[in-house]
């Protein structure tokens, strides 16, 4: 299907003059993206059936104003760079954890714009960049909120990382081959994700939205927090119908018709 660019940029709150360079376009699409598209994880938790098709994600995200995971944003994300000619592919990756990275449980996507790479992930939902990144080894890097640098990793699990500087020191946030991956892999990845007992997303709700003003909006389980713009952060404890609020009002969910009932 022939991507509607001009309706996802109404979603995304984001009006393209035409005159932008790649990366000029680049740049606003990611931003707007992941500050106006929630990132919300209820139909695994619901232990309903995620679609990642083309035209399931985007009727979804765009037509009936939900969020989605990684494998519903990247693909989404992918779609609408490329129909604004900026050449994107996606990438099966990793999320790095205490012991290591875990298994191909997550997409991300690399662009191309004026001629320098980067690597664009609007769908991580905890310390993602909001900018994309330059596939640039060991530079240090600055959204505005964080500072990241992707590294040649030096195990054989994934051939570059993803790192976040916490407290001083370099962390591993994601790993990724920088290979092109099918959508059938993506498909045998979100089955897992979607439906794995040992799916973090079956386990428990986890939703987020930054803002465009440095703020941020996370939801886990019945904890949800707010930051404001200058880092002051709120923590509230929420069940019934204020959580439900929260996640239509806050986190900018369409609940319209939504079966939701959090466990526990």
């Amino acid at each position: 299907m022939e991507f509607e660019l001009k309706t996802y940029c109404e979603r995304i709150g984001l009006e393209l003059s035409g005159n932008e360079s790649e990366t000029e376009r680049l740049k606003k699409i990611h931003l707007h993206h992941i500050t106006h598209i929630p990132f919300e994880a209820i139909e695994p938790y619901m232990n309903r059936e995620v679609g990642v098709e083309p035209g399931q994600v985007f009727e979804k995200m765009v037509v009936n104003g939900r969020g989605g995971y990684c494998f519903e944003h990247n693909s989404l994300l992918c779609a609408a760079l490329n129909a604004a000619g900026v050449k994107t592919y996606g990438v099966l990756a990793r999320v790095a954890g205490p012991d290591g990275f875990g298994s191909h449980s997550h997409r991300m996507n690399i662009a191309e714009a004026d001629g320098v790479r980067y690597v664009a992930d609007v769908g991580y939902g905890g310390d993602c960049f909001v900018l994309p990144l330059e596939f640039k080894l060991d530079a240090e890097q600055s959204d505005g909120r964080n500072t990241y640098r992707v590294v040649k990793n030096d195990t054989p699990a994934v051939q570059y990382a993803v790192q976040i500087l916490k407290e001083g020191k370099f962390t591993n946030l994601l790993g990724f081959d920088d290979v092109p991956a099918q959508e059938c892999d993506f498909e045998l990845s979100n089955f897992y994700t979607n439906f794995s007992p040992k799916s973090g997303f079956r386990m428990f709700l986890m939703c987020a939205r930054p803002t465009m003003d440095g703020g941020k909006y996370t939801l886990f389980g019945k904890y949800a927090s707010a930051t404001d713009a200058e880092g002051k952060t709120e923590h509230f404890e929420l069940e019934g119908e204020a959580l439900r609020a929260f996640i239509s009002d806050k986190l900018g969910v369409n609940m319209d018709g939504v079966e939701f009932e959090l466990r526990g």
